[in-house]
């Protein structure tokens, strides 16, 4: 059945406008303005309709139900509206108002907070190239083996002097302690103070041993100071964030100072040990060398002719271990060499492309990106809401009764469980496990009572008042329960 088949019949009725239909059929106005627009009328209505003969008037519903098989088909035999696109787009229109109010909210709200509320934060950078680790010093002894067949695979170094861990060298607590007790200038307190002060106490005296201190200060460096790595180059980024410019720009240069020195040391280290190893093999060598030059002159004193086959083979014996020795005594002579001219050079390995820069405008007060993220977040939300009310709206009576029936439920069940004592016993007693672990929290900068900063002592302040309302309620409770029982 359409729309204009149902208005005749009311007309007939003596029905004519919208609301009067509206109210005969027990729904909304706004539904039947939707049957209007679409021209068709939903099959419960249909149903209740054919179910009543006095009210169509006539005692044979044949020719309506020709159409039953039409109008299943249309609503899936299902009594709800089907919702087209037209109908959201609708919907959408008629609550624009809520759809534009919300994305402009979020947007001004975090506009506000990155451009006045947020603290300015400023970054630091210096862009570093850090080159490929180098092959091993084998390379020289390798080329001579290979003249006698025996190959030696190439192999890279990879210790603490290795360019390819400073990475990680910038990231450990023996770099972070040199770096913390540096000298400063801090904009807040006004003074020059060692950077662990700056990041701990501040210019107070700390209430916990140096150890803890350093703890403590290796952790908030680590927040402080970033490192990008391009795995398509070697090219790396270190970033230093704090709330003065000028400091972030000489904690920068410190960093670098410190990682180009604890590379050195590290390297120098190994230089000195690899000299150390390369007198000791020589001193060997020579020693062998000289036991196979006193043997081959023996030999050639006692053989002035060779003319044997054995006597020839034993005398290229002797050669070839002589040449061998020769050999390995000249490279190990070249390889002192080298260590030696290489723990003479001071230069860093190290290649800064950009050194660090005062900045000049914060990092984090750029407000475009989240005030787009906010409008869209404001316009999803304002959407849904849009769509949940214009749905509430032109619910029929048993939608509306339903979202009554849960308003009620959901009010009853909160009230039964704020008024069951056992369901508060529990709360309570989850409340008194957690209670010394938050009363025994130290803080890194306390304020009251030596222990808590501002925020663990108001944190601790709302769960003493919690826990204690938890208590009153439910000996309130368990009371009134245990009254009642006694009452019955």
């Amino acid at each position: 059945m359409n729309f204009t088949e149902l208005e005749e019949l009311m007309i007939k009725r003596g029905v004519k406008s919208l609301a009067d239909i509206a109210r005969e059929l027990s729904t909304t106005p706004q539904a039947v303005s939707n049957w209007k627009a679409r021209n068709q009328v939903p099959y419960h209505v249909v149903a209740k309709l054919r179910s009543d003969r006095k009210f169509l008037g006539i005692d044979n519903i044949t020719n309506d139900q020709k159409n039953i098989d039409r109008v299943k088909y249309v609503y899936n035999n299902d009594d709800k509206e089907s919702i087209s696109l037209p109908d959201i787009f609708v919907a959408l229109a008629k609550h624009l108002k809520i759809i534009i109010i919300f994305p402009f909210i979020a947007a001004f709200l975090t506009f506000i907070y990155v451009e006045f509320i947020r603290i300015p934060t400023y970054q630091s950078w210096a862009t570093i190239l850090f080159p490929e680790s180098q092959s091993s010093s084998l390379g020289s002894i390798s080329g001579l083996a290979s003249q006698f067949g025996v190959n030696i695979p190439q192999v890279k170094e990879t210790d603490l002097s290795s360019p390819s861990l400073i990475p990680e060298l910038l990231r450990s607590r023996s770099f972070a302690e040199k770096i913390l007790f540096k000298e400063f200038f801090s904009k807040k307190y006004d003074k020059k103070m060692t950077l662990l002060n700056m990041l701990t106490a501040g210019d107070k005296k700390p209430k916990y041993g140096k150890n803890k201190q350093i703890s403590y200060g290796v952790a908030a460096l680590g927040k402080i100071i970033e490192l990008d790595q391009y795995s398509s180059s070697s090219i790396s980024t270190i970033r230093v964030s704090g709330s003065d410019p000028l400091f972030c720009k000489e904690l920068a240069e410190v960093i670098i100072d410190e990682l180009e020195s604890l590379n050195l040391s590290l390297r120098n280290r190994k230089v000195r040990g690899k000299i150390k190893f390369i007198e000791e093999r020589i001193f060997s060598v020579k020693s062998n060398l000289f036991n196979l030059e006193e043997n081959y002159k023996k030999f050639k004193e006692q053989n002035r002719q060779i003319l044997s086959p054995a006597l020839e083979l034993e005398n290229n014996r002797l050669e070839g271990d002589l040449d061998i020795q020769k050999g390995v005594y000249l490279t190990l002579k070249q390889q002192l060499e080298l260590a030696k001219i290489e723990a003479i050079q001071e230069s860093s390995i190290l290649q800064i492309l950009d050194k660090p820069q005062i900045p000049i405008a914060p990092s984090n007060k750029n407000a475009k990106w989240p005030v787009i993220f906010a409008v869209f977040l404001g316009l999803g939300f304002g959407i849904i809401l849009a769509v949940i009310k214009n749905h509430l709206l032109n619910a029929d009576m048993a939608e509306k009764k339903k979202i009554r029936l849960i308003r009620t439920l959901v009010k009853r069940k909160i009230i039964t469980i704020l008024d069951d004592y056992k369901f508060m016993g529990l709360i309570m007693i989850i409340l008194l496990i957690g209670y010394p672990f938050f009363l025994s929290h130290k803080s890194i900068n306390p304020v009251y009572f030596g222990i808590y900063s501002s925020k663990a002592f108001f944190i601790n302040l709302i769960y003493s008042i919690v826990l204690m309302f938890t208590i009153y309620n439910f000996i309130r409770k368990y009371i009134k329960s245990k009254n009642r029982l006694i009452a019955r």
